[in-house]
């Protein structure tokens, strides 16, 4: 890449409850700025990773290390050398990182490369979603055709017919749901071939050939390199971060193709609403969590804006909630409306989402069979009273139970 800005993005959202979407500026870190690229490489900073448990965020610095943040405060927590790579988002599950840039596919275990995709046409929009698989994880993808594809942890590609043939041993049940959902899109005689990836109510896809299939005014705002990002739900992330920073847009889709919310980026940046943005050079990246929460920044020439959007669009997130906990803001007001229409079953399964992102161990059968189909969950081993919770989350489990004693 010449010295250009890196094209990124995020995301936003629906609202069954009519919520207003609101982007947060955690503050700015006056140690990382933009920094032309190396090698022919693309400016930096140029990743990011954000543990939403331990409400830390790792930006590299340049291509050589990286440090992590305390999402609070801002202030650095550590530094670690890094490898000289370019990814633009790294997902980071148990032992392996999993990262993406562009048309490349890298996973990692303790530092070290176990399987490398490249290619355009191979990994063209992205990561569709991850599962579970033995000790390790599948990441699933789509080429440049639609056509289905996965890699394990242990670097192994998959087929279509194996990608899809994967699915229906994982999970029957979602399985027959998503040969139910192919045949309401019409896509029933694709599916069974192998030919498209429906997973629950999403379909997965090109940009181009979403674009074409839903027929909206625009299916996902400004085309970058063709990637879109996914919660757990299936709701679809994507944005145009434009190199002057005038209509620099986030956008959502939710599984129908319908287009939730559009955000206006230099609305909330100081560097994107600078009347002199035409004259310098920002790089962005950004993290969709599993629950849908988003964290992104833009970096200039001088620092770096960080921002978060906390989920409060479409059907609840019980992981999104366990992680977000109980803050006295517009957040709150939030859990506020929600809890109360939630049934005594969900607001158990709420209450032990909160305890499970720590690696908590179940002994009843329903929880501990709907945790361990969750990527984001590993059992610990470990009992609640071992768990020392922040206070934003103990806060949440406090007006949970309240709720499931009336």
């Amino acid at each position: 890449m010449k010295r250009t800005i890196l094209l990124m993005a995020i995301i936003f959202s629906m609202s069954l409850f009519c919520f207003a979407q609101e982007v947060e500026k955690l503050g700015e870190i006056q140690d990382i700025y933009y920094r032309d690229g190396v090698a022919g490489g693309p400016g930096s900073p140029n990743e990011l990773a954000v543990n939403e448990v331990d409400n830390t965020i790792k930006i590299i610095n340049s291509t050589s290390d990286y440090t992590y943040y305390d999402l609070t405060t801002l202030e650095g927590i550590k530094k670690t050398e890094y490898r000289n790579t370019f990814a633009l988002m790294q997902i980071e599950l148990g032992d392996f990182d999993i990262s993406y840039y562009s048309d490349v596919l890298i996973l990692e275990k303790d530092n070290e490369q176990i399987q490398y995709i490249a290619g355009y046409e191979n990994i063209l929009s992205g990561i569709s979603f991850i599962l579970k698989k033995d000790n390790g994880y599948i990441i699933y993808y789509v080429n440049e055709y639609g056509y289905p594809n996965a890699v394990d942890t242990t670097g192994r590609i998959y087929s279509s017919e194996e990608a899809m043939g994967y699915l229906k041993t994982y999970d029957p049940e979602k399985y027959a749901h998503s040969e139910k959902r192919a045949a309401e899109l019409k896509l029933y005689n694709d599916f069974i071939r192998n030919d498209v990836l429906i997973w629950g109510d999403t379909y997965y896809s090109t940009y181009d050939i979403l674009t074409d299939f839903w027929k909206p005014e625009q299916y996902l705002y400004g085309k970058t390199d063709g990637a879109i990002l996914y919660d757990e739900q299936g709701n679809g992330y994507g944005a145009n971060i434009r190199f002057e920073g005038i209509n620099s847009n986030i956008c959502i889709n939710d599984t129908n193709g319908k287009r939730i919310a559009r955000i206006l980026l230099q609305d909330y940046s100081n560097i994107l609403s600078d009347p002199d943005v035409y004259n310098h050079l920002f790089v962005s990246s950004w993290y969709v969590g599993f629950g849908g929460n988003i964290y992104y920044y833009i970096a200039g020439e001088e620092y770096t804006e960080v921002f978060r959007i906390r989920r409060t669009w479409g059907e609840p997130d019980f992981y999104a909630m366990a992680i977000n906990g109980y803050t006295d803001d517009n957040y709150g007001k939030y859990v506020d409306e929600i809890l109360p229409t939630l049934s005594k079953a969900d607001l158990r399964l709420l209450r032990n989402t909160i305890f499970a992102i720590y690696g908590v161990h179940f002994k009843s059968a329903d929880l501990s069979a709907h945790f361990a189909k969750q990527v984001w969950y590993t059992d610990e081993g470990k009992t609640s009273g071992e768990v020392t919770l922040p206070a934003h989350r103990q806060k949440l489990v406090e007006m949970i139970q309240k709720l499931e004693k009336q």
